[in-house]
């Protein structure tokens, strides 16, 4: 199928959306790669199709990073709510990837931060390879214990 082409310039201004599962198929092919290159980090636990699934199913939330001038999508994460037995509510940052994601996280991190207060998570939390760590060790809040990130809000304390 050929797509239209897109006169826009990249503008090096960034958007994190949430993609509703419906709309899923509209934008796999462009962050499928992302997502895939998360999957083979996570040691046999989950595959690309895994993820695809549980994104159609709605166990976890798919967003996507793009610039807004040219529409390019230049990232992914993969989301959900992991309550525990005490009543804690966090949102795992599950699976992330794309490119250029110097350009991007911070206001990635902003997005979810807010999504998980308007959810009313008690924080975020994660998994993933030592690299990430980077990108948030300097924030206030955030700890590392193993490979696991979490970042629990200050107002929740």
């Amino acid at each position: 199928m050929n797509e239209p082409a897109i006169n826009q310039k990249a503008s090096g201004v960034y958007e994190t959306s949430l993609v509703p599962s419906e709309n899923l198929s509209l934008v796999w092919d462009k962050i499928e790669k992302y997502l895939k290159r998360s999957a083979k980090r996570s040691g046999g636990r989950e595959n690309i199709e895994d993820i695809f699934y549980r994104i159609l199913s709605k166990k976890t939330n798919l967003w996507i990073v793009f610039d807004t001038g040219s529409l390019e999508i230049t990232g992914a994460q993969v989301t959900f709510f992991n309550i525990y037995p005490t009543g804690k509510k966090m949102l795992n940052l599950d699976h992330t990837g794309g490119k250029n994601m110097q350009d991007w996280v911070e206001q990635g991190i902003d997005t979810m931060i807010k999504f998980a207060k308007e959810n009313d998570c008690d924080g975020l939390e994660g998994v993933g390879r030592h690299g990430q760590w980077h990108w948030v060790k300097n924030k206030k809040g955030w700890k590392r214990p193993s490979s696991v990130y979490e970042y629990e809000f200050e107002e929740k304390k």
